[in-house]
């Protein structure tokens, strides 16, 4: 058994993959293994990987492209630890990042998972000047969690600065498999039902920002949508009466507006059936009347500020 696992599925990553590969090797902290499964690569990410020489690291390779999910759930069942920390192909962790994990989870052992602080670069390194002022305490209880969820969906971001605890994820399931895009933001949802998140507050990565992302890529915003669907009605389904009619109103002025606006402008580009998909998609969610008022009362509002 070691202290922690890190785990990193790879997709022709070759661009950034090795700075962030060399980042988790020189961490401060050694006593981790670092299991890489790469995804059918195209480009030389695989050759690569099969020159890494250091005996923490543990490669694999699917012979047909499987996601993100699967990768991450094959990697987690390979693991020989309780802390698994998710890493990314893009992005760059700090020095001191696996040995902060280790400290936060030893002061609290009942969470589900955690997640830290982070900077943003852009695709060459820089640092962007994204302001953050993250007020959220250490211990997220359930209750504030689902809160948070209703302003900006996942809590995390992103699944580079998360820490998950094996015991707890085994307890309810790996990840959605069939999700391409928020499977993650789906396994937040149910790893904090009954256990608290941690926050550690300390920046321990740094996020690329970069035009290839996936998550970023406006064809993939119905699958966004459609997940982010699934993953709020799991919320809904073990909160308060309360929190649900909170939440419906944050989402109306967040979330689902964001979405209604691109049906809108998928309507406007003459894009009919995308419009369609996105009409289906909220109206099976909410009521399409109500999404249709809070749209018109936003474009006033915004008109005359």
């Amino acid at each position: 058994m070691y202290p922690i696992t890190v785990i990193l599925p790879v997709y022709n990553g070759m661009k950034y993959l090795q700075q962030s590969v060399s980042s988790v090797l020189n961490q401060g902290f050694k006593d981790f293994e670092f299991l890489i499964i790469d995804d059918c690569s195209t480009d030389e990410s695989w050759a690569y990987l099969q020159a890494i020489n250091d005996a923490r690291v543990h490669i694999f390779k699917n012979e047909i492209n499987t996601g993100l999910f699967y990768n991450l759930n094959f990697l987690i069942k390979k693991s020989n630890s309780n802390l698994i920390k998710l890493w990314s192909q893009d992005d760059v962790m700090e020095t001191n990042c696996i040995q902060e994990i280790l400290a936060f989870h030893q002061r609290f052992p009942q969470i589900g998972f955690s997640y830290s602080g982070r900077r943003y670069i852009d695709a060459n390194g820089d640092f962007l000047n994204i302001s953050q002022i993250d007020e959220t305490p250490e211990l997220v209880s359930p209750q504030l969690h689902a809160h948070i969820c209703f302003i900006t969906g996942s809590i995390a971001g992103n699944i580079a600065n998360v820490t998950l605890n094996k015991k707890t994820l085994e307890e309810v399931g790996y990840f959605n498999e069939q999700m391409k895009i928020s499977g993650d933001f789906e396994m937040w949802v149910r790893l904090a039902k009954d256990n608290p998140v941690g926050f550690i507050k300390k920046e321990l990565v740094q996020l690329r920002n970069h035009k290839d992302q996936l998550s970023g890529q406006e064809k993939y915003f119905i699958y966004h949508l459609k997940e982010d669907i699934q993953a709020y009605k799991i919320l809904f389904g073990y909160i308060s009466k309360k929190q649900k009619e909170q939440g419906r109103k944050l989402l109306r002025e967040k979330k689902l507006m964001f979405y209604y606006t691109l049906m809108i402008k998928a309507v406007l580009k003459g894009r009919l059936k995308t419009a369609l998909k996105f009409l289906n998609l909220l109206s099976g969610f909410d009521n399409i009347l109500i999404l249709t008022y809070c749209f018109f009362i936003q474009k006033l509002i915004n008109k005359k500020s």
